[in-house]
């Protein structure tokens, strides 16, 4: 069993519900300051806000930062496929263009990006 808080994360995320699901883990997070994995999952969750909103520097720039607080968590961590959730990251920075700040979230979804591989954690798992 994991923190409830933990749990809510990916409740919120796989809702999209990305903003809320990136404070939902940062309030974790504060009472954890040391632990990078969850820095990474709220960066994940930060980029898939930002990609909804076509802000592509900034989500060029949260991939860049969960590569390095995840990796030194792959393959595996807490019920999460760090290793996919990495070549996710990879195919963002592959597939985002470099120049434009903003572009249009049609435009986004033009570039095919999947939302993120996280896991789903069954209302057993969570306790309920």
């Amino acid at each position: 069993m994991y923190h409830p808080l933990y749990y809510r994360f990916f409740q919120c995320y796989h809702a999209g519900l990305y903003w809320e699901a990136h404070e939902v883990l940062e309030e974790l997070w504060q009472t954890r300051r040391h632990d990078d994995f969850y820095h990474g999952l709220i960066q994940v969750a930060a980029l898939m806000h930002q990609l909804k909103r076509g802000k592509i520097r900034g989500a060029r720039k949260l991939a860049t930062t969960a590569i390095g607080y995840l990796i030194p968590f792959s393959p595996e961590k807490d019920g999460v496929n760090v290793e996919a959730v990495l070549r996710w990251l990879e195919e963002c920075l592959n597939l985002l263009p470099d120049g434009p700040r903003i572009i249009a979230p049609a435009e986004v979804e033009a570039l095919g990006i999947e939302v993120c591989p996280l896991p789903r954690f069954s209302a057993e798992s969570v306790g309920e």
